[in-house]
This record gives C-alpha cells, sequence and structure tokens, in this order.
C-alpha cells in the first residue's frame, strides 16, 4: 500500500519493468526526489505536457468493450472423453505458446438451476487449474439474496494436475433457487503467459462433469459432462465504462488546475466498479534517441483491500509491443498527497532504438466499487509528463557511451 508521512512518500512497487524484474515480486521504492542519473548534463525535453493545454493528443479507453469470452469447449488437457471447458487459448506470442493473459476476467455461467425438493443439494465437479499465486485467482460463485458470492477463497497456483470432488463439494442449500452459480477467473495485470513473466502449464483454469445433485436423495438436477456441447455459457462482465477525464477542482492538480482523472464526478468517494480503463498520451518521435527517461507525477486515493490497482507501461515501437513498467496499488490517503511516481526516471534505454514512444496508463477495479472515503479523488490523477534524451550529451552514443551516460 502507499503511506504517506510528511517526510516522503513510500509506493509498494508491485511489478518493476521486464528490464529490472529479478527476485520478489513485492519491492520498496521512495520516488520522493527527483534525482538526475547523468550528473549536471541537461536533456533535451522531447514532449513535456501540464495538462493545461486541452487533451493534446491523449486518449482513452474503456478495454472492457473489446474484452472476449475466454471459456471454451477444448481437448487440450480434457479430462474424460474428448472435452473440457478451458479458461485459456493457444497462443504464438504467448510464452509456451498457450495459457491466459494479464487482466483478463472470465466467466462461465451454469445454467439456472431449480432444486426444488432436495434436502441437501450439493455443486461438484472436476478442476485443473495453473495461475500465479496470491495474484491470479478462479472463484466459484453463487447468488446468495441476489448478490454473488465466493464459495471458494479462489484457485490459484497449480492444482499439480486434475482434481475430482467425486460426490463431494460445495452445499448449496443457503443460496438462492433456483441456483444461480459460475466460475469466474480474474488476472491482475502482470505476471502471465501473455508477458512471459509467469508461464503456466496450460492455465488458467479447466473444468469438467459439472453437477448439482441431492446428496442423501442422488436426484441429479443438471450435469454437463462437456461432450454433448456446450450447456454452460463463457461471458465476460458488462461494459464498466470509461472514467477518464480532465477535472480542474477542490482536489488539485500537481500544477493548478487540470489534471486527468479515473474516477466518477457522481461520487468522488469511490472507485467506479469493473473499471479496466485506460489513458495513452501521444506518440512522440524518438527516432535517434539512444538515451531516454520519462518521468510523471500521479496522485492516488486506491483501495488497498479492495485489489483495485493501475499498470503503467510504455512502447518505442509506435504500439507493437508494449512494456510493463509497474503495477501499483495504495492510497496516499489525503487529497493533496501527489506521489513523484516515476520521477526518479523510468530509463528507456533499454527499449531502444526507438521511432516512436508512447506511454499508457491502465486503472483496474473490481465490481465492488469501493473507496478509501476521502471526498475529492478516489482514483487515480495524472499531471506534469516529461520526456528527457540524453542523446545529445558529451558522452558518445555509442554502446559504451549509453552505459557510461546511464551511471554518470
Amino acid at each position: 500500500m502507499f503511506k504517506r508521512t510528511t517526510a516522503m512518500i513510500t509506493l509498494t512497487l508491485i511489478v518493476l519493468s521486464f528490464a529490472a524484474v529479478a527476485g520478489a515480486r513485492l519491492q520498496e521504492a521512495d520516488y520522493t526526489t527527483y534525482v538526475p542519473q547523468h550528473g549536471a548534463r541537461s536533456p533535451i525535453i522531447l514532449f513535456f505536457d501540464d495538462m493545461e493545454g486541452g487533451t493534446n493528443g491523449w486518449t482513452s479507453v474503456d478495454n472492457t468493450t473489446s474484452a472476449t469470452p475466454k471459456f471454451h469447449l477444448d481437448s487440450y488437457y480434457a479430462y474424460q472423453g474428448t472435452y473440457s471447458y478451458w479458461c485459456g487459448e493457444m497462443n504464438a506470442a504467448f510464452a509456451g505458446g498457450d495459457g491466459y493473459g494479464n487482466g483478463w476476467d472470465q466467466m462461465l455461467v451454469i445454467p439456472a438451476t431449480d432444486v426444488t425438493g432436495a434436502t441437501y443439494p450439493v455443486l461438484t465437479f472436476a478442476y485443473r487449474f495453473d495461475s500465479e499465486a496470491a495474484y491470479d485467482f478462479t472463484f466459484v460463485q453463487a447468488e446468495s439474496l441476489g448478490t454473488y458470492v465466493n464459495l471458494n477463497a479462489g484457485y490459484d497456483g497449480s492444482s499439480g494436475g486434475w482434481q475430482d470432488y467425486g460426490d463431494y463439494g460445495f452445499i448449496m442449500a443457503s443460496y438462492d433457487n433456483p441456483i444461480q452459480a459460475r466460475f469466474r477467473f480474474i488476472a491482475d495485470g502482470a505476471y502471465s503467459d501473455e508477458d512471459g513473466l509467469y508461464n503456466s502449464d496450460g492455465g488458467a483454469f479447466h473444468v469438467d462433469n459439472i453437477k448439482i445433485f441431492d446428496f442423501y436423495g442422488g436426484a441429479v438436477y443438471f450435469y454437463d459432462d462437456a461432450e454433448g456441447g456446450a450447456l454452460c455459457t463463457a461471458t465476460v462482465p458488462a461494459s464498466a465504462g470509461d472514467y477518464w477525464h480532465q477535472i480542474t477542482r477542490a482536489c488539485p492538480a500537481y500544477s493548478d488546475p487540470t489534471s486527468w482523472w479515473c474516477g466518477d464526478d457522481a461520487d468522488t468517494t469511490v472507485t467506479p466498479p469493473g473499471l479496466d480503463n485506460s489513458l495513452l498520451s501521444p506518440q512522440v518521435n524518438i527516432a535517434g534517441s539512444a538515451v531516454c527517461t520519462l518521468a510523471f507525477l500521479l496522485h492516488a486515493e486506491v483501495p488497498t483491500v479492495d485489489n483495485d490497482y493501475w499498470t503503467e507501461e510504455i512502447t518505442t515501437d509506435g504500439g507493437t509491443n508494449w512494456y510493463l513498467t509497474g503495477a501499483y496499488w495504495g492510497d496516499f490517503e489525503q487529497c493533496d498527497g501527489w506521489g513523484t511516481s516515476g520521477i526518479a526516471g523510468v530509463d528507456l534505454t533499454p527499449y531502444l532504438p526507438g521511432t516512436s514512444f508512447q506511454f499508457r496508463l491502465t486503472f483496474f477495479s473490481t465490481d465492488n466499487g469501493c473507496g478509501p472515503g476521502v471526498a475529492g479523488g478516489a482514483g487515480i490523477m495524472l499531471d506534469d509528463i516529461w520526456l528527457e534524451d540524453w542523446t545529445g550529451s558529451p558522452v558518445e552514443a555509442t554502446t559504451w557511451g549509453k552505459l557510461k551516460a546511464m551511471y554518470r
């Protein structure tokens, strides 16, 4: 989480850039003060925006509008017979050529099942999973008084192969009738087969032999062995909306009065539910640059306990390849708590030479709509951002010169 004091702002860093990732996933980083990495030399400013001159080529997008269902019948790692349901895909761009991607939110819905007359209704199934432990989960969910609740703590890590509940499973007597149940896989913004930081074995989740029956009476109310066609429905959450927009109001910008904000004007104390919203900078020509640094200022009021978070990405080839440079969650705890996230400098040198630079900031929220309760700024704000080119320095622009430029 983020903890703000009068002395400094400490950020809990979930993921570093590809070039810097090593060892533990959780690391501490202090971005309180901008410390130039290039001595007394002065950079060329390729791009600067204090957000005071309009949108200036910035764009935003609601990524939930383009989400597609991933659960499907597949023979890959099937349990019995020919098919099982698989939340995953064969993808040559993935590590190992198969698995799951960052930011997935996928559901497999069991048809509404009337269990009137059952004395002890039970949901049982066979399952197999492999997803990043402690971050990417598959939940078994059922409606209770019209609201979906988790029946399990979430499957994560590796099941070590197929598991089968057989005649045992989840007792459904206390949930709505007809029973409304589903499997829901949720991945965070990094460490998956997509970015290669977690190479699953056929992840994320397989399920087969889904059954709802009366444990004592033996009556079977629903059964799907995946062999006779898809009885269950693959789906994704409804579009959540795009909440990125420029604001000028009481919760100030870093350089007043304007900043970009991903939040809800109707209620600034909570984060909107189910968001996957990206803000993209204009493209910047970086042809010929060999040593570049990105810096920006960001304010956050993001509920730590609710697993909301944001990711920071860059591209140096016009968007063909995107590289994760940070993923965070936490709360600066007050309206004017601006953290200099990235101010120490995001070194772009490992991604150069390049042609066109672009920055992408994406905010993810769960479907609870929680918030820190601080009026004015639940969500994240972005203000001053700039891109420095150190190539035109007295240090020669050679491979050795690039190394010297980084450490002088």
